[in-house]
């Protein structure tokens, strides 16, 4: 059942509501009031409206509108990038920095990615630990906090987006950082281990979706190698609060 165009007030006081297999859309113009001890469940639940009460949305997904680039993925002639898949851990801005939130999604061409995090809460900042297969993990810096179910962070546009500025710059026009590239064993450090794991690939001519394809080519080759033993040879590491 797939519920649109809630253009009303909607008023829940001492019972609850449960949809299976729905989708609720409370559109903008939209009031839902969901009061203490009171609940609203569906499959997904879209808020576009106002949402006021102490009771519960179960089924409400905070969005982050995220660009991102990973390196060696990227082509600065295009200004654009093979897409692939990353993780994005919301993590609490106290220590130890819990986890309050994983989700992965697929960054587009232009380095863009939506990400739901049910767990989330509105004006509540956050640190972004986000995730690659053959990348070092990249921490932001504390975000701004979510508004009205959505947040929007670009790591790309300024180095110091990322945590310790553990970025690197791959294009000057238009400035692009990206996350840095060569963690194939995903150890949090490029060092010897990756750029053998890579030469042993690249010898044997090895290819498809794999971890030492840094490139995102599906090819296992020099263009590969390159990438890993510069970033080894700079003993790039993940840097963390």
């Amino acid at each position: 059942m797939i519920i649109k165009n809630c253009f009303t007030t909607f008023l829940l006081t001492l019972s609850s509501l449960a949809f299976g297999q729905s989708i609720i859309n409370y559109q903008s113009g939209t009031t839902i009031d969901v009061q203490s001890g009171a609940s609203v469940c569906a499959d997904s639940v879209i808020i576009s409206g106002t949402f006021t009460g102490g009771g519960a949305i179960c089924g409400f997904n905070y969005s982050l509108n995220l660009t991102a680039f990973i390196e060696g993925f990227y082509d600065a002639s295009t200004d654009l990038m093979v897409s692939d898949t990353v993780t994005v851990t919301l993590r609490d801005t106290i220590s130890p920095f819990a986890v309050v939130d994983t989700y992965s999604a697929v960054l587009s061409s232009s380095g863009t990615g939506t990400f739901f995090f049910p767990n989330a809460q509105n004006g509540k900042s956050y640190y972004l630990q986000l995730s690659h297969r053959n990348s070092i993990e990249t921490w932001s810096v504390i975000t701004s906090s979510f508004t009205d179910g959505s947040l929007t962070y670009n790591f790309s546009d300024e180095i110091t987006k990322a945590f310790g500025n553990n970025m690197k710059l791959v294009n000057i026009m238009p400035v692009v950082f990206a996350i840095i590239g060569g963690d194939i064993n995903q150890d949090g450090t490029i060092d010897a281990s990756d750029l053998s794991a890579a030469e042993n690939d690249a010898s044997n001519s090895v290819s498809g979706y794999i971890p030492t394809d840094v490139t995102g080519d599906d090819f296992v080759d020099a263009g590969d190698l390159s990438i890993v033993e510069n970033n080894a040879s700079l003993g790039v590491s993940a840097v963390t609060p």
